[in-house]
C-alpha cells in the first residue's frame, strides 16, 4: 500500500485507509505500507464497505488530516466522481510477522 503523505495516523498502533473496492485486501493478510519516509507490514483486522456517506468531519480529520470535502475531493480525483463503492481497511501495525506480504 502506498501512501503519498506522512499521516499522522502512522504513528498509532491501528488505523485506517480507505480504497476502491476489488476484493484485492482479505483478511488477516500482511501488506507493506510505503510512506514518504518509511515502510513497515500492518495486518488487515477487519474490512468494511462503504461509500461517501460514510465520511464524517471526524473521520476525515482522523483518516486523512483533512476535512471531509478535501477527502471525498481526494477520492474523487483518484477514482472519477461517479465512483461511490469503497472499503475501509482497519490496519494493525505488524511487528513481528512473519508471513510474505502483498504491495
Amino acid at each position: 500500500m502506498i501512501f503519498s503523505k506522512n499521516y499522522s495516523k502512522f504513528g498509532l498502533n491501528i488505523f485506517t485507509t480507505i480504497r476502491k473496492s476489488t476484493g484485492f485486501y482479505k483478511l488477516g493478510n500482511i501488506y507493506k505500507v510505503k510512506t514518504p519516509s518509511k515502510e513497515f507490514k500492518v495486518r488487515l483486522i477487519e474490512c468494511r464497505k462503504i461509500d461517501k456517506d460514510y465520511i464524517t468531519e471526524q473521520f476525515a480529520q482522523n483518516d486523512a488530516d483533512c476535512s471531509r470535502a478535501e477527502l471525498i475531493a481526494m477520492l474523487e480525483k483518484w477514482y472519477g466522481k461517479k465512483h461511490d463503492d469503497f472499503v475501509l481497511l482497519v490496519l494493525q501495525r505488524s511487528n513481528n510477522a512473519r508471513s510474505s506480504f502483498s504491495s
